[in-house]
């Protein structure tokens, strides 16, 4: 049985055995113990008696009252002999022509197919050395314990028996948690994790589990519906310029059109045929991020990175007349120097689009691995901040419709930053600007 309440019914069982099966060896010797001394205390009063009986003045003569005769004729349960140099010098009516043994301590022993009790008692009368065993028949003592026994065994199969159940009951109790974990988790589907929750005032054993699942749920309902607003916003977004390139082809084949015509619809389709292959290798790029299990990384300068991704927008800067400012002291980073540089290249690209003619951007590199990219743009609202990292999500389209761009970038920038194990922030004001803190551990 491959069963957990299988397996802790059978334990507590062996346990309950074991307990159980000492408590009752131990009662049924001890009791054993108690009546057989009773036995040896009586006899030995008797044998007291015996020795009280024997005349030390006319050397060692016995002289029995018509008591002791009576107690131990002929077919009395009680029986006596006494030896002096291994020689049997007097015994008791009861033992006839039989002897008793020749004992050193109490002993129980069989006689004439009964169970009898012997003890021995030694006196010194005259220099003379007496050994005097009285002995008695014990079976009614004996069927006693033996009964004693029968009833201990069936209590203490009994209590093991309620404690096994008993324990299958509380086992029962303790795994209906679990029970309800697995059922719940068995119930679960793509469309049904929003509402799949786990009880989590359980026992303490069991609440980190309980915590531990609802959180993989909640995890994995986002995921799924992240990844349907994705493929929604995905089909949204190659859906425009595939609408553009059929109306144009369209129009164009309706009827004959001049060269220059067809030249511009070309470049019509060749535009949304651009931007589409943009949205594409895009959504490689952060697949291929969130797939990553290994990186090239090595220890880079991060000024060096900044200076270079400047540099290669060099072109935008200057065509909207901007001032960029680099200022700081540099700090090292071990990072792959191909992901940290589509980092800032998004990011100053951003602050670049999003920055008003003749505006400023400030880049301050604080030695504590922290970088901050301040604009003067635009600004976003501040009830679009938590969302600017999802995919194609642009901060109020009305302002930046004219403004190129997919709406990636930043979620771009967030898989890459999360691979390295470092932190963005964004602060934003509508109208003054926006600054972005990146902080590196």
């Amino acid at each position: 049985m491959n069963s957990i309440k299988f397996r802790l019914f059978i334990f507590y069982l062996i346990i309950s055995s074991i307990i159980f099966g000492i408590l009752g060896t131990f009662l049924f010797f001890s009791l054993k113990s108690i009546v057989l001394e009773s036995i040896d205390n009586a006899l030995i009063v008797k044998s007291k008696a015996i020795a009280t009986l024997i005349d030390e003045d006319n050397g060692i003569n016995l002289q029995f009252s018509d008591e002791i005769l009576k107690e131990y004729s002929k077919n009395s349960n009680q029986y006596f002999q006494i030896i002096q140099n291994s020689k049997i010098v007097e015994k008791s009516e009861s033992l006839g022509s039989d002897n008793l043994p020749i004992v050193g301590s109490a002993k129980t022993f069989y006689f004439k197919n009964r169970i009898l009790r012997i003890v021995p008692y030694n006196i010194t009368i005259n220099n003379e050395h007496l050994l005097i065993e009285c002995a008695q028949d014990i079976e009614n003592r004996i069927d006693l314990l033996q009964t004693y026994l029968s009833v201990l065994l069936l209590s203490i199969f009994g209590a093991i028996l309620l404690s096994a159940l008993g324990s299958l009951f509380i086992v029962n109790i303790m795994l209906k948690p679990i029970k309800q974990i697995s059922y719940t988790i068995s119930k679960l589907s793509e469309s049904n994790l929003f509402q799949s929750h786990i009880d989590e005032n359980v026992v303490d054993e069991l609440k980190p589990l309980a915590i531990s699942f609802n959180r993989t749920f909640k995890k994995l309902d986002n995921a799924f519906t992240k990844q349907k607003q994705f493929v929604s916003d995905v089909s949204h977004e190659l859906k425009t310029p595939l609408s553009v390139i059929m109306m144009e082809t369209e129009i164009s084949l309706r009827k004959q059109r001049s060269i220059q015509e067809y030249i511009n619809t070309i470049k019509q389709i060749k535009e949304r045929a651009q931007h589409m292959k943009s949205i594409i290798n895009t959504l490689f790029k952060l697949i291929k991020i969130e797939n990553t299990q290994l990186l090239e990384k090595r220890i880079l300068d991060i000024q060096e990175i900044i200076h270079k991704s400047v540099t290669l927008l060099k072109d935008q800067i200057e065509k909207k007349r901007l001032i960029c400012n680099i200022q700081g002291n540099t700090f090292l980073i071990d990072a792959d120097e191909t992901l940290i540089m589509e980092v800032f290249l998004n990011l100053i690209d951003n602050a670049i689009k999003y920055n008003r003619e003749g505006g400023t951007i400030d880049i301050f590199i604080h030695p504590e691995k922290r970088v901050e990219i301040v604009d003067s743009g635009i600004g976003i609202p501040k009830e679009s901040l938590e969302r600017v990292f999802d995919k194609f999500y642009r901060a109020d389209p009305s302002r930046s419709k004219e403004i190129e761009g997919l709406g990636l970038g930043l979620s771009l920038v967030k898989e890459i930053l999360d691979l390295h194990n470092a932190r963005i922030e964004i602060e934003s004001t509508p109208d003054v600007g926006t600054k972005i803190l990146l902080s590196f551990y």
